[in-house]
């Protein structure tokens, strides 16, 4: 606990110094992040300092609120539950408008005192709820909480407020919502925690506390997928790409127990926060699906009933200029999954020879124009570092003509960052992996999405489904000892048409599934 402070305290917090279990601090503010195991009601709160709305945006806000209540009751008192469905979703949006816009606008330099660490701890440290997330930023703040016992929500903030009533009665605003659209309500504590937990490099916090951060990410072929394992109740499934949480969700709601992995931080901490309802039924593990059978073995598991793994960079990867994926935004040239890892592009582009570049871009981009390519960076380089997406793209564009849409530079920022994560020979081993985890009857899906992943993945399926194999040099066929799979799928699924509309990104997936059968 920290010491008590008076509520005027204006004495600052090094951010560099402070640390404390399970609370982050840094520039742009400080958070708490806990992992729920409750699956109680539960309400997002979003506090604001007494000047950070003007009085005209708080009278606007609270008008809103007493006409949403009118109408709540008169759609109860007809039992229309369709109205109030749509009513919550309503004020989710009027709360954006009319409060978190204006918020977000009136940001002032950031700076958290002693009697605001009072506030979090006083909400840390309270009894009958879970404080699942809270964070503190620049002139408000948020919290997720979920109650237990018999404690209700108007308690709970009396229960703050007496711990420290002067700070929060005449510095804080707040207005409650219940979670009814929980994922729709993390969306704003998501993208407010995400730049500040940006800051923390501890791998040992990440992997141990899950976080929230400013992750998106489109789930492709959702339904086709979450359909080929048949979850429900009672059965164990593993994510091996747990991303966005968005095909994990689907498994979790049919009642099935879903293990996580995930090598990005930013995506264990989105998913935490938005699958927190389901508590113990989700086990979120930070690694690579390469290592998914030491990584579950570690933790007692030794087979489950199905495994998903989506191979696509997620939407929030490539959208992230910070992260160097994409050239479509100026970037540093980094392309590493998980930020642990050493290895960038930049470090590859800047001392690999020419032979071992053409090799990496002809082998993971089948890019014919490797060498070409290979020569003008290793000849670029003599005179400046290729550091940044801009000048490696750039600089390709400059050799070689773009024919149609495809940008010159693709397929070599493809290469590079298979080679950066070792995509290809992580798939290798999740497939190996697979026949010893898999139950009887258990299923194997994956979506890949370039030809190189989509050849392996049919290669090993086909093979692992024969019940015999011929070679030229053998008088007759003869049993394959490797044999194990059925089919589920003989060609590839793809996204439907209505799929591609709303998601362009999704073009290339391919769906192909087996089950296991001996």
């Amino acid at each position: 606990m920290l010491s008590h402070s008076t509520p005027s305290s204006t004495q600052q917090i090094n951010a560099e110094n402070f640390q404390r279990q399970g609370w982050f601090a840094g520039q742009h503010g400080v958070c708490i992040v806990k992992k729920s195991q409750l699956s109680g009601l539960g309400y997002y709160i979003t506090f604001w300092k007494i000047d950070a709305l003007s009085p005209q945006e708080q009278k606007a806000w609270a008008s809103i609120k007493e006409k949403h209540a009118q109408e709540r009751e008169q759609a109860g008192l007809r039992s229309a539950y369709g109205k109030l469905v749509a009513l919550d979703t309503q004020l989710i949006e009027d709360f954006e408008q009319y409060v978190e816009h204006p918020l977000h606008c009136g940001k002032q330099p950031f700076s958290y005192t002693l009697a605001d660490l009072e506030l979090l701890t006083a909400m840390e440290s309270g009894c009958d709820y879970e404080l699942i997330a809270c964070c503190l930023l620049e002139n408000h703040g948020h919290a997720l909480i979920t109650l237990s016992g018999e404690i209700g929500i108007d308690q709970c903030i009396n229960s703050w407020s007496q711990t420290y009533p002067e700070l929060f009665d005449s510095q804080y605003i707040y207005t409650i919502m219940p979670s009814a659209s929980w994922s729709l309500l993390t969306q704003n504590i998501v993208q407010e925690i995400g730049p500040l937990l940006a800051q923390v490099n501890d791998s040992s916090l990440i992997s141990n506390e899950p976080k929230s951060a400013n992750f998106h990410h489109i789930t492709v072929l959702l339904n086709e997928t979450v359909d080929l394992m048949q979850p429900c109740s009672g059965k164990v499934f593993i994510d091996a790409t747990l991303g966005g949480g968005g095909h994990t969700e689907q498994l979790l709601e049919q009642g099935a127990e879903v293990w996580g992995i995930d090598q990005d931080p930013e995506a264990r901490i989105a998913a935490s926060l938005r699958l927190s309802r389901f508590g113990s039924r989700l086990n979120i593990l930070a690694g690579n699906f390469g290592n998914l059978q030491s990584l579950l073995a570690s933790h007692g598991i030794q087979h489950v009933d199905g495994i998903i793994a989506d191979l696509g960079i997620s939407s929030h990867q490539v959208d992230s200029a910070e992260r160097g994926f994409s050239f479509r935004e100026d970037g540093p040239l980094d392309m590493r999954m998980n930020p642990q890892v050493q290895q960038t592009a930049a470090n590859l582009v800047n001392t690999l020879t020419e032979q071992e570049l053409a090799n990496i871009i002809w082998m993971y981009g089948e890019e014919k124009n490797s060498r070409t390519i290979a020569r003008a960076i290793v000849k670029t380089r003599t005179t400046q570092s290729i550091e940044r997406t801009s000048q490696l793209a750039n600089l390709i564009a400059s050799i070689l003509p773009r024919k149609g849409k495809l940008h010159p530079a693709t397929k070599t920022f493809q290469a590079l960052r298979i080679a950066v994560n070792q995509e290809l020979d992580a798939l290798e081993r999740l497939l190996v992996a697979s026949t010893e985890l898999l139950n009887t009857n258990g299923r194997l899906a994956i979506i890949s999405f370039h030809s190189l992943e989509d050849r392996m993945v049919k290669r090993f399926f086909d093979y692992h489904s024969k019940p015999e194999i011929d070679r030229k040099e053998w008088p007759a066929p003869r049993p394959n000892p490797d044999y194990c799979f059925r089919l589920l799928t003989r060609h590839p699924i793809t996204p439907s048409e209505s799929e591609l509309s709303s998601n362009p990104r999704s073009r290339s997936a391919k769906l192909r599934a087996v089950e296991k059968i001996r």
